[in-house]
């Protein structure tokens, strides 16, 4: 861990690491627990912050602050444009605009020659500190990890690169609910197909990957192995390396909207006792036949549909992902583009034994993050994704991180 620490909360506890479930992105986590122990679910956004002390928030970043500059620089365009738009903290409200300005003020300092010291008090003195709602309390969240796939394919079918990524499909729809009711206020749009003069649900994986339901639409980007196609879609986005050294930047354009069902939880008896973590779910998915394998993909009948891009790693809000620093979280309770600080323990993946076991050492740290993502099981407030970066050595990370963190998000204070 670098740099100082101001007014180190010694209730911040070392929560033990447990599976649970999400997607893009894990998504990743790939099995599901229950979270909150009892504790009810936060029912509106207006109830999903409190305001605390600055002397129970860790005040320190284990990175230095070049990361967290650059997202800032990628945001704080877009928050000023969205001009007098809210953005909502529970109860408390800020324009977008005002959030962009106060990100710019920080980024000036954070580029500063000031002292480190220097650069965590203005933070101090310049922002209020709101705990989110969380799981089993206030601020303990869940923290998980994703990164950019880096995997080869073809722009043909092979016997190796059997499985097409496609594109969006033109037939699919999506309904915004809001339009039609205030009571769906709160609801994302509808996904779905017009079918005999009614919307019915999209294809599933198995009528998709089976059946071949979207066969002959010429929306295939390319071709890859099962496998890795299935991973893909979890994270959302990742590059294809194609024979000749191209590589194809595929990112995220929209979802089936079905259900997302994790596949760990229908592994967990052949895995157990074992920790399961993606290393052990992608080792056990290649010992499988082909239908062995389609039967288990097919229980997860959530499909995501990919776009070509000319930037890697695209997130929800239309900006690359920054390591280490950009967050998924679910917007219905916290709004995109806010800053945050998470407490969390970091693998230390040196080892490829402790990786391949999924329980390496930690360190305890904390570090400023944006929330600029979204994931199809990021839902309710116990649950954020942590962008952990690009290829193998993010992989590592991404594959074990499953902690009970904590998360405090930062709200400017108006002069």
């Amino acid at each position: 861990m670098t740099g100082p620490t101001l007014n180190p909360s010694k209730a911040m506890a070392h929560y033990a690491a447990h599976p649970y479930k999400k997607i893009p992105h894990v998504l990743f986590v790939l099995v599901s627990v229950v979270a909150g122990c009892g504790r009810a679910s936060v029912v509106s956004p207006e109830k999903s912050f409190r305001e605390i002390s600055v002397t129970k928030v860790t005040l320190t970043d284990d990175l230095d602050f070049s990361g967290l500059n650059e997202a800032i620089a990628l945001q704080s365009g877009i928050l000023r444009k969205g001009g007098d738009t809210p953005m909502q903290f529970g109860f408390e409200r800020i324009s977008r605009r005002e959030y962009g300005e106060a990100l710019e003020k920080l980024s000036a300092v954070l580029t500063s020659k000031r002292a480190r010291e220097e650069k965590l008090l203005y933070i101090r003195d310049n922002f209020r500190f709101l705990e989110w709602y969380g799981g089993s309390d206030w601020g303990e969240i869940l923290l998980t990890s994703y990164f950019e796939p880096v995997i080869p394919g073809s722009l043909k079918p092979t016997p190796t690169f059997s499985q097409p990524l496609y594109a969006r499909p033109h037939d699919l729809v999506v309904v915004d609910l809001k339009k039609f009711s205030e009571r769906f206020k709160d609801e994302s749009g509808l996904r779905g197909r017009l079918h005999e003069g009614h919307v019915s649900p999209y294809f599933s994986r198995h009528d998709i990957d089976t059946d071949g339901a979207l066969k002959g639409r010429k929306l295939e980007l390319c071709w890859v192995d099962p496998t890795d196609a299935f991973f893909l879609q979890i994270q959302g986005s990742g590059t294809v390396r194609l024979p000749n050294g191209e590589e194809l930047y595929i990112t995220y354009a929209e979802k089936n909207g079905l259900k997302y069902e994790p596949i760990g939880k229908f592994l967990k008896d052949r895995i157990a006792p074992k920790r399961v973590t993606m290393q052990r779910i992608e080792a056990l998915v290649k010992t499988m036949s082909r239908s062995e394998r389609s039967e288990l993909f097919a229980q997860n009948p959530s499909y995501v549909f990919f776009t070509k891009s000319e930037r890697r790693a695209v997130t929800s809000m239309g900006i690359p992902a920054t390591p280490g620093r950009t967050i998924a979280v679910d917007s219905k309770y916290a709004p995109k583009g806010a800053l945050a600080l998470i407490t969390f323990n970091k693998p230390d993946t040196s080892k490829a034994e402790d990786v391949a076991t999924g329980t390496p050492p930690t360190d305890r740290v904390s570090r400023f993050v944006l929330d600029q993502d979204s994931g199809g099981a990021i839902t309710g407030t116990d649950h954020v994704d942590l962008f952990w970066g690009r290829g193998d050595d993010a992989k590592k990370v991404a594959g074990i991180l499953q902690d009970r963190a904590r998360i405090v998000f930062l709200f400017p204070k108006v002069k």
